[in-house]
């Protein structure tokens, strides 16, 4: 019995060994550990061969016992591998013991058991010596002393496997096994002791899991079947990818690039308009081929004009000059302070306020600018003469000596139709007066219920018979002409008045050229 439980603490003993090899096994699908710079390529492991193998033996038997001698022994295992190093064994076999003097001592036994392999995994093809140890129980039928009884024990195994090519394998294998034997006739209830040493042969069965690409991951699960050999791969077999830019790690050339970031086929951030600036960092990522940027990414600009340097004629300009495209101080012709490239006005009077177009301003928006309209507020959507003004609701602008109302507006309602002129010395409107009054046409149109007086004025040269005959020709000259353009001729009173009203000196051409004029008066 003391044997009995040196048995069983030994194989009390191994499959604390055979949990410890399970949990030292490397995971061979396992992806590496994230890591901020590439990481080292793995040594490359071998897919696990997990078929069924059958091992035909055959060896020799002995005893410790006394009576018994030795004999042969033969049989089978049929083993499949678990994990990386644990192996399933399942047999049988037959042994023969030559006694003495009591005949032979034979046994047919059924086994299950387990083998653990020290060092490298079974199927690893890169070590052709593989030790291992295993144990299990047997269950048996013993025919000895003349009786067919039944026996069982546990039995422990040390044994090696020798590879001998890609599909061939030899198993060396020493066993320990007790058989406790059950009283039988004048077979005693005993224990017997027995060593086995044989020797088999490896026949697979099934076809050999493929790795194509020899990356540890078998076909069948491989997502990346021809990844480059001693490449590091996940689970699935694709490469490894730790800072997760779609570029994997062999390829990366910027292994630690910011998640999210918009690489290139190299991993590096990408370039778009290659100057030098990931896009990411690129505030101008459109910047023309050759163009010299700064860290932005944008052009430079050295003197601060918004011209890059590129395209810029006059680098050095001082700084808050306007400038033009060329980067050179920009042209203002009219001298409004709006350079000429961005004019709309570019011939603008000197000293008339403009807004940032160059154009002069029109406050009202009634397409009269404010230095040429007498009514500066009129009322919006309002229909106005060529001066600014409508015919009603509005407030003219005084001159000076003019009566005003209690809103500072001139009382008189005549507006003077600035550029109505005639040929010399004619009642023949000039072609620039008819564009003029094609406007006051349209206007009066606006305003169908107002009567209106046509004023006829000269300067005094010449005698005032004669002036006043030519103030009512003229003024019945532009009463036929509006006519002619829609506005009903009733409405319309021609007057001449001559030289009897001037606004300004006869003593200089210019005050003569404002003294001939027409002014149209609202009649109330």
């Amino acid at each position: 019995m003391n044997r009995m439980r040196m048995l069983c603490v030994t194989l009390l003993g191994l499959f604390p060994a055979l949990a410890l090899a399970q949990t030292a096994a490397p995971a061979a699908a396992a992806p590496p550990a994230p890591v901020a710079t590439a990481p080292a390529t793995p040594a490359v492991i071998e897919v696990q061969d997990d078929r069924w193998s059958l091992w035909p033996y055959v060896g020799a038997v002995i005893s410790d016992k006394s009576d018994l001698d030795y004999g042969i022994t033969a049989g089978g295992l049929a083993t499949k591998p678990l994990t990386n190093r644990i192996v399933l064994e399942l047999g049988g076999d037959y042994s023969n013991l030559e006694t003495t003097n009591a005949g032979d001592y034979e046994r047919i036994s059924g086994r299950a058991g387990l083998e653990a392999f020290i060092g490298k995994p079974f199927h690893d093809s890169s070590w052709d010596f593989q030790p291992y140890i295993a144990g299990g129980v047997h269950f048996s039928t013993v025919e000895f002393l003349g009786e067919r009884t039944g026996a069982w024990g546990p039995y422990g195994s040390l044994g090696f496997l020798q590879r001998l090519g890609d599909l061939t394998m030899l198993k060396l294998e020493a066993r320990y096994q007790q058989d406790e034997v059950q009283e039988q006739g004048t077979l005693p209830d005993e224990s017997y002791y027995t060593w086995q040493a044989f020797a088999g042969l490896r026949i697979a069965l099934g076809k050999k899991p493929g790795d194509s690409d020899g990356d540890g991951v078998p076909d069948y699960l491989d997502k990346c079947p021809n990844t480059p050999p001693g490449v590091a791969v996940y689970s699935d077999g694709c490469p490894t990818d730790l800072d997760q830019d779609g570029v994997p790690d062999y390829l990366d050339k910027c292994p630690g690039t910011p998640k999210g970031t918009v690489v290139g086929p190299d991993g590096c951030p990408a370039d778009a308009d290659g100057d030098g600036v990931p896009n990411n960092l690129d505030k101008c990522p459109n910047t023309p081929r050759g163009v010299q940027v700064g860290p932005d990414g944008c052009p430079i600009d050295s003197d601060g004009d918004g011209i890059p340097d590129a395209y810029d004629k006059c680098p050095n300009t001082p700084k808050g000059t306007i400038v033009g495209p060329d980067g050179c101080p920009a042209a203002d012709a009219d001298g409004d302070g709006i350079p000429d490239f961005m004019d709309k006005c570019p011939e603008t009077p000197k000293g008339v306020a403009v807004g940032p177009d160059g154009c002069p301003l029109d406050s009202d928006g009634d397409g009269i600018p404010d230095y040429l309209d007498e009514c500066p507020r009129t009322p919006p959507g309002a229909k106005v003469l060529p001066n600014g003004c409508a015919l009603t609701g509005d407030c003219r602008t005084p001159r000076p000596g003019e009566a005003v109302d209690a809103n500072g507006c001139a009382l008189d309602k005549n507006f003077i139709l600035r550029g109505v002129k005639f040929e010399f010395d004619s009642d023949r409107l000039t072609e620039p007066a008819k564009l003029i009054l094609n406007e006051v046409a349209e206007t009066l149109k606006a305003y169908p219920t107002i009567k209106v007086d046509l004023e006829g004025h000269t300067d005094a040269i010449g005698s005032d018979n004669y002036n006043l005959g030519l103030s009512e020709r003229r003024a019945n000259s532009v009463k036929t002409y509006l006519s002619g353009r829609g506005t009903e001729a009733r409405r319309m009173n021609p007057v001449g008045y001559g030289e009897t009203r001037p606004i300004d000196t006869n003593e200089t051409e210019e005050g003569r050229e404002n003294n001939r004029r027409v002014e149209l008066k609202v009649l109330e």
